[in-house]
């Protein structure tokens, strides 16, 4: 059977076309979408199973959940003008599901809401020690924007952030964490987004460690790790794993504090290093064949945030993309 029949086929039947046209709109776990079209799990995983297999719905485990995403056949040119065709999305059951699909949004907001009343004060005592996050995304913008996104890795994207500032400007975002509990408050964040399914269309949230990323080698444009680095306790190790999946001439930035002597940090909030000289980056990068690029340092508190530049396979003089080094205080 032709691909083309597999999708018409598991489209035919009016619960998979609500699965699909649900998650066009947003990422969902299995027992979402067993709440949002009020069925059994057995029947809806049967359901899913099918989508799969035609390539129109993805699944993907993160711990005990598994996530349904579009597949790679739902961007078939004949399949995209079926979900424009009058009465697709205004009938009873689809106007019923996209209501409680809002209710799964509000619901993501909440949780995450509830999440950081919880912490806000452990992450403001932080925050107060350094110079405010607009001038620090405000740098970490001028330096990115210079060159194309491209294929972007966030690792350890923690609550999202870098995927509210950069994932609509990539042509493939790629939030990754180790917690559980994290992804769910970036999937919140994409979920509040203003273009949540445009942005969603080119986003994966995927569970896994900077010790071992599950990926292939050279898959990625640009890296980030924001404000991540200090809880590793090989940082060099995560610094050459990322090179690894870096394609040549592809850039890694590095966000995170100087060195410091905060003991608090360590003993309080877990970090497994107090902060980075700009000696120790540059070994990190050169072990892993990168070539340093930018150095900004933005002060302003009792702790300065840095901001690192390195690119993969070319010497600076090679590359037309890195600026010869550059030192920035911002009091």
């Amino acid at each position: 059977m032709t691909p083309l029949l597999n999708i018409m086929r598991a489209l035919a039947d009016p619960t998979r076309l609500r699965i699909t046209l649900l998650i066009r709109q947003l990422e969902l776990s299995v027992s979402e979408v067993v709440q949002i079209l009020g069925q059994s799990q057995p029947r809806v995983s049967r359901h899913i199973k099918i989508l799969d297999e035609a390539g129109i719905a993805e699944r993907r485990r993160e711990g005990a959940w598994v996530f349904l995403r579009p597949g790679p056949m739902l961007a078939h040119p004949a399949i995209e003008p079926l979900f424009s065709l009058p009465g697709t999305e205004d009938s009873k059951p689809v106007l019923r599901d996209l209501a409680r699909l809002e209710e799964v949004r509000s619901a993501r907001t909440a949780m995450a809401a509830a999440w950081f009343d919880a912490h806000a004060a452990e992450w403001d005592r932080i925050r107060s020690l350094h110079i405010a996050e607009a001038e620090v995304e405000s740098a970490m913008r001028t330096i990115l924007e210079e060159t194309p996104l491209g294929r972007v890795l966030d690792i350890g994207t923690g609550t999202g952030r870098m995927i509210e500032l950069f994932a609509k400007g990539a042509d493939r975002f790629v939030a990754l964490d180790n917690s559980v509990e994290m992804l769910r408050l970036a999937r919140a964040k994409l979920a509040g987004l203003p273009d949540a399914a445009s942005v969603q269309a080119h986003t994966e949230i995927v569970l896994g460690d900077f010790n071992g990323l599950p990926f292939p080698d050279a898959g990625f444009d640009t890296i980030l790790f924001h404000q991540v680095l200090h809880y590793a306790q090989h940082p060099e190790r995560a610094i050459a794993e990322a090179a690894r999946v870096l394609v040549p001439g592809g850039r890694l930035m590095v966000v995170d504090f100087a060195s410091h002597d905060l003991e608090e940090l360590r003993s309080v909030h877990a970090h497994a290093r107090l902060g980075f000289s700009d000696e120790s980056i540059a070994r990190a990068f050169a072990a892993a064949g990168l070539v340093a690029g930018r150095t900004e340092t933005l002060a302003g508190g009792t702790l300065a945030v840095k901001i690192w530049l390195g690119q993969r396979g070319q010497t600076a003089s090679e590359s037309p993309r890195l600026r010869p080094p550059l030192l920035r205080n911002v009091a």
